[in-house]
């Protein structure tokens, strides 16, 4: 069963969808953290299909929007990575009403806020984290010339199609996009930056397990995945890295939504 349900943190109203199994269901909780510029969705819808799936595995499954994203209340102008992490502890305490364990799934930015909301609780939450940024010191300096030369890539590769021509001969071409995919990047400031390094530092103790899956035809996976990798391994917490060969960050085909969805159901069927 789906029903709509709202929440209350630090004065802003929270909406979501409450994904609901079986009686007698023993599956934990799953909360979901939508990206940046995201909504409860997902990419495609992703987490609505996911959510569905695992909610018939016998799973709480709570999609929510942030404050100042979808139909929450609050500006969009003032929701950050603090606000989001704020309201993911949020989810988390109002998902405790129906079950006791609970896992995040964060994609894009909602990783980061699915690390710093696990770091701010004692017990242990697993997470599984989909095309995760890099956070603080496992950012690297490359970033934003890689995601440059990967949406130049693309966009030459459009200029072979006729469609592309057409939109270019009528003026219907999206300049600001095409602009904000070349240089615009969101890039973290140097206050969110040391914020994360304090959150790192902070779940270096986390003592749940982590899935990390990226695609292969992101221009962040090498940075992150490999970075991760290290620091997680340094840090002695369980994790496993999957790499789904040719998908772009939001897994946009069928085939690569496909294998996203059994790796994480298989995953989070064993936790």
């Amino acid at each position: 069963m789906e029903k709509p349900v709202s929440f209350e943190n630090n004065g802003a109203t929270l909406r979501g969808i409450m994904h609901e199994p079986a009686e007698n269901a023993s599956g934990g909780g799953v909360v979901f953290l939508h990206g940046w510029s995201g909504c409860r969705l997902g990419p495609h819808r992703m987490f609505v299909k996911m959510a569905r799936r695992l909610s018939g595995a016998g799973c709480h499954c709570l999609r929510f929007d942030f404050r100042g994203r979808g139909e929450s209340d609050g500006a969009t102008s003032d929701a950050g990575i603090r606000t989001m992490i704020s309201d993911a502890v949020a989810a988390r305490a109002f998902m405790r009403r129906y079950v006791e364990k609970t896992l995040f799934l964060g994609i894009c930015s909602g990783g980061k806020v699915a690390v710093g909301a696990a770091a701010e609780d004692a017990e242990s939450d697993d997470l599984v984290l989909w095309s995760a940024e890099p956070m603080g010191q496992l950012r690297d300096s490359g970033t934003d010339s890689r995601k440059t030369r990967h949406a130049l890539k693309n966009y030459v590769g459009k200029l072979l199609s006729a469609k592309t021509w057409k939109k270019i001969f009528t003026g219907k071409v999206n300049k600001s996009m095409v602009s904000k995919a070349l240089f615009d990047h969101e890039r973290p400031s140097e206050e969110e930056l040391r914020d994360e390094a304090k959150i790192l530092a902070k779940f270096c103790s986390h003592k749940g397990r982590i899935l990390f899956i990226y695609g292969g035809n992101d221009p962040a996976t090498k940075c992150a995945a490999e970075n991760y990798a290290a620091f997680y391994g340094k840090s002695g917490i369980a994790n496993s890295f999957h790499k789904i060969e040719g998908a772009n960050h939001s897994f946009y085909s069928l085939e690569w939504e496909h294998e996203v969805m059994e790796l994480t159901a298989d995953w989070v069927g064993k936790v």
